[in-house]
């Protein structure tokens, strides 16, 4: 093996090390209602960044909408948000 190819694989693991650290922490319910009742993605991400987040990604985890942003101060967190209301429940990040 090569030395650029260790370096793209020390980068790939440290990669998946940091995306590790936002696998679903968040244990908890965000909402019974029905997903016929849930907002879309779309409002969701509106309303998030509305509050001061750069928002990536948003997904749906078990009962929540799992939101991938960045705080005001550039640091990526992860937000556990109700689908049918947008509030946020949980938060996930680096500290």
């Amino acid at each position: 093996m090569n030395a650029q190819s260790i370096k793209l694989t020390a980068a790939l693991a440290l990669s998946a090390l940091s995306f590790g650290a936002f696998a679903s922490t968040y244990n908890g319910e965000c909402t019974n209602q029905p997903q016929s009742k849930w907002m879309k993605t779309a409002d969701v991400k509106a309303k998030i960044s509305a509050q001061g987040y750069s928002v990536g990604k948003v997904k749906t985890g078990g009962s929540c909408y799992e939101v991938y942003a960045k705080d005001k101060n550039g640091k990526r967190v992860e937000l556990f948000v109700n689908p049918v209301d947008a509030s946020v429940v949980g938060r996930a990040g680096k500290e």
